[in-house]
């Protein structure tokens, strides 16, 4: 006990660490038992997820608006999972399931802070995640958000752990370069979630490669090793889709909607602005599809109020490219937009993407987040994990700062290219928090040196 008190901050430290703990899981188990109103996707994982039960397949059924493959598929297998062991569909367990991991969540921030910094650092940003309102919303519906935020953070500390191993394993102990497999099988994991971290993961790999490259081969070895674990979990999923879908699809299918509608200028990067703007250059296909719907005034707004944007691309794919598929005309469409913007307007594209970044990191996604104190909160997390990352970089903590920078940066990166959406966010809010807890704990390191100075001279 001695021995964890003092690697935690002393007594005073682990107790707090407790009570953290037990706030963030008290919270997240109410969001869950209560429940909030789901939104849209969190209705289609949980339809999947029933049909998976069911019988029925990874499917959304007849009516659906847009194929299941758009869904990535790691949310809905684990709540199909979790029906197919219980009897039945107990959404309400699921939610609890996802409230215990989201928990783990908490634990890892702190768990990262304390590696990089000091347990105090660790304590802030375990702090900030226990009770970030947004993230909590989402752990009252089925919502991929926070499963993704606890395997991003896992990875992460996996890959930390994974690195300590440098020296040659004992004799008759397992090699400790097979521990790169468990942040690779996480990232995996993570990829099953959010398909935009299989692009991530592989970036990992290549930084991987090159930690400790005058070692090439050991470097090699445990780049290859963690790329392995993700290909392990990713493969046979792969191979499902070439099955069911006739065609090689990594994770999920939809890349052509995501590239399009990240790729239209006049929505200004507001994706929920890319339907009207759609129609409104469009006028023949608003009036199409007014009458099938039934929609009068056959005018945009209302139109979009009942036609959900995948309808109204499709029906523009189906205009511009007839008989081609319509995620493959709607990727065409989106490549062709892209080019002609940056090779012609290369300065409306760059505002362009400004906004979409700026959108990406502003306080959304929950109109929580419009409150004047969790706002604060945002802005304060986000200005001490820049804060952190310098501390980081100038503290000669270059290697961990640059494996947190990677991830920032790639998705910042997929969000200017796709659909800015703040939810992604969410999912790196445990790697932020953390680095904003080694900001806050290094400007309280400097001030209590400078407040104790002060007080000599005043006694």
């Amino acid at each position: 006990m001695k021995t964890l008190a003092a690697r935690n901050g002393e007594r005073a430290g682990l107790a707090a660490l407790v009570v953290i703990l037990l706030l963030g899981a008290g919270l997240r188990l109410d969001y869950a038992w209560e429940g909030r109103a789901p939104v849209y996707d969190a209705v289609a994982y949980n339809r999947i997820a029933e049909n998976l039960e069911q019988g029925r397949g990874f499917t959304l059924g007849r009516k659906a608006t847009q194929p299941a493959s758009n869904y990535s598929p790691g949310l809905p297998l684990l709540a199909g999972g979790l029906y197919e062991i219980s009897g039945g569909v107990h959404e309400r367990l699921v939610r609890i399931v996802l409230a215990l991991i989201g928990t783990l969540a908490v634990l890892f921030t702190y768990l990262i802070g304390r590696r990089l910094f000091s347990p105090l650092a660790g304590l802030i940003g375990a702090a900030v995640v226990a009770v970030f309102p947004a993230l909590l919303e989402y752990q009252g519906m089925l919502m991929s958000e926070p499963l993704a935020a606890t395997l991003l953070s896992a990875s992460i500390l996996a890959i930390l752990w994974a690195s300590d191993a440098r020296s040659a394993a004992p004799t008759r102990a397992p090699d400790p370069t097979l521990r790169w497999l468990a942040p690779g099988a996480l990232l995996g994991a993570l990829a099953l979630t959010r398909p935009e971290y299989l692009g991530v993961a592989i970036l990992l790999g290549a930084l991987v490669a090159a930690w400790q490259w005058p070692d090439w081969r050991r470097s090699l070895a445990h780049a290859a090793l963690l790329l392995l674990g993700v290909a392990l979990v990713v493969a046979p999923w792969t191979a499902r889709n070439a099955i069911a879908l006739d065609r090689v699809v990594p994770i999920s299918t939809g890349g052509g909607q995501v590239l399009f509608a990240g790729a239209y200028i006049p929505s200004k990067g507001d994706p929920e602005r890319v339907g009207e703007e759609v129609l409104e250059r469009h006028p023949g296909l608003t009036k199409r599809l007014a009458a099938e719907n039934g929609i009068e005034p056959p005018q945009p707004a209302a139109v979009v109020e009942q036609v959900r944007l995948e309808q109204i691309l499709t029906a523009l794919a189906a205009q511009r490219y007839p008989g081609l598929e319509a995620d493959r005309a709607l990727s065409r469409m989106g490549r062709e937009r892209l080019w002609r913007d940056v090779s012609q307007e290369p300065a409306a594209y760059a505002a362009f993407v400004g906004r979409k970044v700026a959108r990406l990191w502003s306080p959304g996604p929950r109109k929580v987040m419009d409150q004047p104190p969790w706002t604060l909160l945002h802005w304060a997390t986000v200005f001490f994990a820049l804060l952190g990352l310098v501390v980081l970089f100038r503290s000669g903590r270059q290697q961990e700062a640059l494996l947190l920078a990677t991830v920032l940066v790639a998705i910042t990166a997929v969000s200017a290219l796709l659909v800015a959406s703040p939810r992604r966010v969410l999912v790196m809010l445990p790697l932020l928090a953390a680095l904003a807890g080694v900001g806050a704990a290094w400007l309280l390191a400097r001030w209590r040196p400078a407040e104790e100075r002060v007080a000599r001279q005043r006694g």
